[in-house]
């Protein structure tokens, strides 16, 4: 038995699958064929470009076809691979989709898409099409192993239109310690760039409306802990970062209303209904808008 033929085998076939298309050329490429030439760095270049090339010039449109096939690849794939074949095959394909939708093109379009194609998965952080969990590199390498969330690279670079659409799905609820995305966004260095001054402003002003967009998905957020990063001598983006804070997350009573909004996202959140599940609530338009972390 040949080298292919021991890392995969098939079932049956669509043969207009993007993802089913790109492993038989990996499989069927004669150089990867002999003892010890399979290997990671052998084929992830080959995967690299193909999808590189669909994502670099995609609309909307063709990015749903390619999220539809990567689904139906992994859900309904007729191919059995090793295991390490199979993770390795799906680690190159998420680093890769992950790494143009979020830091190549930072399109709130495609970060949404992405999001209503793979919410049925998302409770499930081990499920391979659970993406948004899942590690990619922003500057690309071939493995994703030192990567980062696509949450906190969006708190990284303040994307505050990206992060609002993360929010209203209930991303940040997920989080085990969410105080880390507030300091990421308030404490991060500023990208690394030549910067005059209104794209100086631009960050800040793009990290002011993160800090308020957090502030109205969390009951508390831990101003002492902020406190201690600066006296250990960090520098806050925004000076005034206290300003944007309201003082029902840190000292006084919390708003009745923002508790009801706390409470009835959480609710839909435990039955994966974020955001949808809001527009079908019996209450007034104001009311799902403010319940959709909207102005």
């Amino acid at each position: 038995m040949n080298k292919s033929s021991k890392l995969c085998h098939k079932t049956s076939c669509s043969k207009n699958n993007i993802f089913c298309n790109l492993i038989d050329k990996i499989v069927k490429r004669p150089s990867l064929q002999f003892l010890d030439q399979w290997g990671y760095h052998c084929y992830e270049p080959r995967i690299y470009r193909t999808l590189a090339k669909i994502l670099r010039y995609t609309d909307l449109e063709g990015f749903d076809v390619l999220l539809t096939d990567y689904i139906a690849f992994v859900e309904k794939s007729e191919y059995c691979f090793e295991l390490n074949l199979n993770l390795e095959f799906s680690e190159i394909c998420v680093n890769t989709i992950l790494y143009w939708v979020f830091a190549r093109k930072g399109n709130p379009e495609f970060v949404e898409l992405l999001l209503k194609k793979t919410k049925d998965y998302i409770q499930d952080r081990s499920c391979n099409l659970a993406v948004i969990w899942r590690t990619f590199t922003p500057v690309y390498c071939p493995s994703p192993l030192s990567g980062i969330t696509p949450l906190l690279y969006v708190a990284q670079t303040r994307q505050s239109n990206i992060l609002k659409i993360l929010l209203q799905y209930g991303i940040l609820q997920r989080e085990k310690n969410p105080i880390n995305i507030v300091l990421t966004i308030l404490l991060y260095p500023s990208r690394v760039r030549i910067m005059i001054d209104h794209e100086l402003v631009d960050i800040q002003e793009d990290a002011k409306t993160c800090l308020l967009l957090c502030t109205r998905v969390l009951p508390v957020i831990s101003v002492k802990e902020i406190e201690t990063q600066l006296s250990l001598g960090r520098c806050p983006i925004v000076s005034n970062w206290l300003d944007y804070i309201p003082s029902t997350r840190y000292k006084d009573p919390c708003e009745l209303v923002h508790i009801c909004r706390l409470t009835i996202r959480a609710q839909l959140l435990t039955k994966n209904m974020l955001p949808n599940g809001i527009f079908s609530l019996p209450i007034p338009t104001c009311l799902q808008n403010y319940l959709n972390l909207e102005n």
